[in-house]
């Protein structure tokens, strides 16, 4: 089948500019707060202060980020059968309160303890996990233009947010400004935010489990992308090591972060696939990843240094000592990431949270031993194993299980 042939198919073109307006909107919210908006705050606020900034932002990337992908995942999955908007709110009030008390906690241990601080952490934790939950409703419809415009927003308020910062000295609102922008956009164009607000139905249950299990396993997942900057501050209690490290693995860790919207196409083409997991879809899958990878880690190691050069020109000669394992780390998670989720569909939720649980243990495990003898060199070269593992296991785990890999019977 030519090109012409494929293009002239209307499903397959709407498919392709899912994924152009998916991965578009990703990669324009990721350029301006990698490449514009961080640059900002480090420039203002300087290398140790900065990343102090980023390890409380860590936080939050961890557990609100979890919360409301794993509300609007399960969401997603059970957008077949009627659903109940008071079910949903329910959690995610739940939620925000416990994440808003584990990151005041953590406020807490910085010595950051005001109220205002408290203040305006709280309303970034909300907003944030409210930002991947609201997000949902294009992905049900495969809506991904305005999929792009919601992430647009969300940009251009942070852009907006940078100049805030800098009147106000308050580096949270830089980022608040675009998780309420969007979050504005989202209660006008879906019905996520629609009466009724609060009323529990009997599948509340059913929905308090699929939550549940796609959380911790999200939170584990969150937690091994997230954590380095956390881990590297609490040994080292050294803002400036943790700015280093961030540097080397920007352009990695914005590779990484494309994870979200690429699993978001896949797994919203996938519910409606009633096939099973086949071996010769896995091998294809498999390839196309494992090629993907090693594609974007050799353009990765070409485009950082000018990047690191141009953004961050002070740290330049340290990050780059690190360049190496730092992406490769980063594009590991990445490769990796896309696997699991594909796996979610044939899997399940409770597959997932056991297969993350265990990537999680042996995560920290490297990371505590490497960093214990090697320092910085170590915590880098401790993520690169602990990555590689994950995507080898993800990899054996599609073949097995023969009742998944049956295809189905017409």
């Amino acid at each position: 089948m030519g090109i012409k042939s494929i293009l002239s198919n209307s499903d397959t073109r709407k498919k392709i500019m899912g994924l152009v307006y998916s991965v578009g909107a990703i990669a324009i919210f990721n350029a301006v707060i990698q490449f514009f908006v961080y640059p900002q705050l480090e420039k203002e606020m300087g290398a140790a202060a900065f990343g102090i900034a980023l390890s409380v932002l860590s936080i939050i990337a961890i557990a609100n980020n979890a919360c409301g992908y794993a509300a609007g995942c399960a969401r997603l999955l059970g957008s077949e059968k009627e659903q109940n908007n008071g079910d949903y709110n329910l959690m995610l009030i739940l939620m925000g309160v416990i994440c808003a008390v584990i990151g005041t906690v953590y406020l807490y241990t910085l010595d950051l303890f005001t109220p205002l601080n408290v203040f305006l952490y709280c309303l970034l934790s909300f907003f944030t996990m409210l930002r991947y939950y609201s997000e949902t409703e294009f992905k049900i419809k495969a809506d991904f233009f305005r999929y792009m415009i919601y992430y647009i927003l969300i940009s251009v308020g942070y852009i907006l947010g940078v100049f805030v910062f800098k009147l106000s000295g308050q580096w949270m609102l830089t980022l608040l400004a675009g998780e309420v922008l969007c979050f504005i956009y989202a209660v006008i164009r879906s019905r996520l935010y629609r009466p009724p607000f609060f009323k529990i139905t009997k599948q509340f249950k059913g929905i308090f489990s699929s939550i549940s299990f796609l959380l911790f396993s999200t939170l584990l997942e969150n937690t091994t992308l997230h954590a380095d900057k956390i881990v590297l501050l609490a040994i080292t209690q050294d803002g400036e090591v943790v700015t280093t490290y961030y540097i080397a693995s920007l352009v990695g860790k914005v590779v990484a972060m494309l994870t979200t919207p690429i699993n978001a196409i896949v797994l919203s083409y996938l519910v409606k696939y009633k096939g099973a997991l086949t071996k010769k879809l896995w091998s294809i899958v498999a390839l196309a990843v494992s090629i993907g990878a090693a594609v974007v880690f050799l353009g990765c190691l070409i485009v950082s240094p000018f990047v690191i050069k141009l953004l961050y020109s002070e740290s330049y000669a340290e990050a780059m000592s690190y360049l190496v394992p730092a992406i490769l780390g980063q594009v590991l998670y990445f490769a990796s990431g896309v696997l699991v989720n594909t796996l979610l569909r044939f899997k399940g939720e409770r597959d997932q949270f056991i297969f993350n649980a265990i990537y999680a243990v042996e995560f920290f495990v490297c990371v505590a031993i490497g960093t214990a003898l090697g320092g910085l060199w170590g915590f880098a070269l401790a993520v690169v194993l602990a990555n590689a593992i994950r995507f080898v296991a993800a990899l054996i785990k599609g073949y097995v299980g023969k009742k998944q890999l049956e295809p189905t019977p017409n």
